[in-house]
């Protein structure tokens, strides 16, 4: 057990609960009013487009192929740098959305449009339906997870990898398809997946470089 990761968690995990706090209260229903004006427009558009880059399905497809391509390789080669890299992303990528659709179905918490449409907001608890399933967002865990296990292979690439992902949450805001706390537990959810299954696969050594 990775004892100095386990603090940060900790730590991380208290913050983001408070942030999540303030955004549930005062912050999220009035930016997503806002966003909600954008609708139709070119920014909106531009949203909804870099938004498919952590679409649910594509991401299913792409850890399928990542997971039988890395299998493929080390049965061929062994298990390279390069091989244990991609199984690393993969395993990062398959346990945040593991975790992360367990969250959206727990806390079941209604989406923007059951506000704007209804007038419901918060959360109806082991909800089904994918209209309750807006905490956390799933394409920030997909996002995060992915980018932070790049980072983690490559760091000096860490700023624009992250920024990537920043970008593509702040997008599902944009498109009202999520509230800013959404993103916030989102973007926790894919940055300590990714963190843990590196230092898991690494033997708890999370300062250890992945691939040497």
């Amino acid at each position: 057990m990775d004892k100095r990761l386990l603090k940060i968690t900790g730590w991380s995990a208290a913050a983001t609960v408070l942030l999540v706090a303030v955004f549930f209260l005062w912050l999220d229903r009035p930016i997503d009013t806002l966003a909600h004006g954008l609708k139709g427009g070119a920014l909106f558009a531009a949203a909804q487009a870099l938004s498919l880059v952590a679409d649910h399905d594509w991401f299913n497809v792409w850890l399928v192929v990542g997971l039988v391509l890395g299998g493929a390789l080390a049965l061929g080669r062994g298990l390279t740098p390069g091989v244990r890299g991609l199984l690393m992303v993969c395993a990062a990528v398959a346990l945040t959305m593991l975790v992360g659709e367990t969250l959206k179905w727990f806390f079941g918490r209604y989406r923007p449009v059951m506000y704007f449409e209804h007038d419901l907001y918060g959360f109806s608890w082991l909800a089904a339906k994918g209209k309750m399933h807006s905490f956390p967002s799933g394409h920030t865990f997909r996002i995060f997870s992915a980018m932070t296990a790049l980072a983690l292979l490559w760091p000096r690439a860490r700023v624009p990898l992250l920024g990537f992902a920043a970008l593509v949450g702040v997008c599902r805001v944009l498109v009202t398809r999520h509230y800013p706390s959404d993103v916030i537990a989102g973007a926790f959810v894919g940055i300590f997946g990714a963190l843990w299954v590196w230092s898991l696969l690494r033997g708890g050594r999370s300062e250890s470089p992945p691939i040497t």
